[in-house]
């Protein structure tokens, strides 16, 4: 009689089956990819030139008026009605909180003035305009 080979004995599976987890990091991924471009939500504006322009302060509050008059506060949108209530309480906590107001070159004067007359209302009058350089030509 014929000697039997011995099977052997499996023990536990030790091979990582990283399947599942390549398919969570790519929905991840793509995640991101679709997310990213929404989470920029400042707005670009080429600002007026001004041969005295200054740097920005440190701190300090941030209105930015696109072209289409939409307004932003700290690089967020908000609505006209909301900015109201907003300037008032940031008002409330430092009257004396300097606002810089950036508004497109292309917007309208009564835009930013708008915005202007907010702000002084709401009790903030250290308000400046922002402006980029003027680039020097002989």
């Amino acid at each position: 009689m014929r000697a039997r080979p011995r099977r052997r004995t499996r023990g536990p599976d030790t091979t990582v089956n990283i399947t599942s987890l390549v398919d969570v990091t790519m929905m991840l991924l793509i995640i991101f990819i679709l997310v990213a471009p929404i989470l920029n939500q400042g707005i670009e504006l080429r600002l007026p030139e001004a041969t005295t322009a200054a740097p920005e302060p440190e701190r300090g509050l941030r209105i930015s008026l696109g072209p289409e008059g939409e307004v932003f506060l700290d690089g967020r949108p908000i609505l006209p009605q909301r900015l109201d209530d907003e300037l008032r309480n940031r008002a409330r906590r430092d009257p004396e909180l300097p606002v810089l107001l950036e508004g497109d070159h292309r917007l309208g004067y009564g835009a930013v003035l708008d915005v202007l007359d907010r702000a002084r209302l709401a009790g903030l009058t250290r308000v400046s305009l922002a402006t980029r350089p003027r680039d020097e030509r002989p």
